[in-house]
């Protein structure tokens, strides 16, 4: 995911290692865009990953915030791809996750 997000102009990008030693439900990648001027905070789930209530926190404040907030899974990755384009759409968050 961060060598697509490099590739498409996303210049920066942070990824939590150790989850263990973090607050819970932080995103696992931060990735600014500073030409669009955009901050995007994914978390990564395999297809049946469940996502913890600490996570949908997280994410739905930064959303509530301004911020692009997303939760990506395997089956996205053509959203994906066209949410990292430099002129794609903003990062969105599913109706109920």
């Amino acid at each position: 995911m961060r060598e697509l997000a490099q590739l498409r102009g996303w210049t920066l990008a942070y990824h939590t290692h150790n989850s263990q030693r973090s607050d819970a439900g932080w995103p696992d990648e931060v990735y600014g865009h500073p030409l669009t001027r955009r901050t995007l905070f994914v978390e990564l789930k395999t297809d049946t990953g469940k996502v913890r209530p600490a996570q949908r926190e997280w994410l739905t404040h930064l959303a509530a915030c301004g911020f692009e907030a997303a939760l990506w899974r395997p089956r996205d990755l053509a959203l994906i791809v066209t949410t990292l384009a430099p002129n794609g759409p903003r990062a969105t968050l599913p109706d109920t996750f």
